[in-house]
């Protein structure tokens, strides 16, 4: 006698889940948002279509959930640079090396060219992906800046200004290239003096005139 089929057992619900998401997210990055279909990733997944919309009732909410399920960015190292009692002048180095580290990635670095297809179109992606991928960053640095203002180090200017300004001093012309694929022409060497020096130029820039 045929053994009767019963629901999936937790883990493989799980390990199913997993799958989806990390398709999805694939094929969001590789095809594009609006290329990628349920069907699709269906297909690839090898579920029934009902399945994917029991779990995800619309792209976009696959989409949230792929990005979510993404670990991008290493939060937890951050976190310890934000907890830091040190100066502004010591802390500020190692979360430049941090966003350098970070940022680069190869899938994050297609998202960001997702997104700048893309956000136009689909102005809730752009809001959910800086909720989930910068908002954090934005925030630690601006508990950075807040106690650094505190302790005078700094000028009376807002810190989330000032957070928002030093990401783009250390990254934000390199993402830019990166999104058009316009090489640097850079080893790593000249990319660390280049960061060190941005830094340098940011803490003369925004320290308390005496």
């Amino acid at each position: 006698m045929e053994r009767r089929r019963g629901r999936p057992t937790k883990s493989a619900a799980a390990s199913l889940s997993h799958t989806i998401l990390e398709i999805a997210f694939r094929q969001f990055l590789d095809a594009g948002y609006s290329a990628t279909s349920m069907d699709s990733v269906a297909a690839e997944a090898r579920t029934s279509k009902r399945t994917l919309y029991d779990r995800f009732p619309s792209k976009q909410r696959l989409f949230e959930a792929a990005l979510h399920h993404q670990i991008l960015f290493n939060y937890d190292a951050l976190r310890v640079l934000e907890a830091k009692t040190g100066s502004i002048g010591e802390t500020l180095p190692q979360v430049a090396a941090w966003l350098r580290t970070n940022t680069f990635a190869p899938r994050t670095i297609a998202l960001f060219r997702l997104l700048a297809a893309e956000g136009h179109r689909h102005p809730e992606l752009a809001d959910y992906s800086e909720s989930r991928v910068l908002r954090p960053i934005v925030v630690a640095l601006t508990h950075i800046f807040e106690r650094a203002r505190e302790r005078g180090e700094v000028r009376d200017m807002p810190p989330e200004f000032l957070a928002n300004q030093f990401i783009q001093a250390i990254c934000g012309g390199d993402i830019r290239a990166s999104i058009y694929g316009i090489p640097k022409g850079e080893d790593a060497d000249a990319v660390a003096r280049r960061t060190d020096q941005a830094v340098d130029l940011f803490l003369h820039g925004v320290a308390r005139q005496s």
